[in-house]
């Protein structure tokens, strides 16, 4: 959990042991599509879907649970297929992208 979550949590009067990662992730509420086949189908949706994950404050412990769980799917911002990066449809992803997802980790 970054600093900032935690400053949050703190202003909200909010215990972290109290909630699972999932309630902290930025898309939560989001279509789930957008993390499958409308990521899959369009490329400026994938950027967007890029964006917000870059922006969450959960994103390494949501990638580490797709990876763990084999899962298909955007997690952590990186498509995964059987849990493992896919790199057709990640090929979008820049340099930089791929440097600010590893940063996060």
């Amino acid at each position: 959990m970054t600093n900032v979550t935690s400053v949050l949590l703190d202003a909200l009067r909010l215990d972290a042991d109290d909630l699972e990662w999932q309630d902290l992730a930025i898309c939560t509420g989001q279509p789930i599509e957008l993390f499958h086949e409308a990521y899959e189908a369009n490329e400026r949706t994938a950027k967007t879907v890029d964006s917000m994950c870059l922006s969450c404050p959960v994103r390494a412990l949501c990638l580490a649970a797709g990876v763990e769980g084999n899962e298909w799917g955007v997690w952590g911002g990186v498509f995964l297929t059987n849990g493992k990066a896919d790199p057709k449809r990640n090929d979008h992803k820049t340099q930089e992208v791929w440097d600010e997802i590893r940063g996060g980790i």
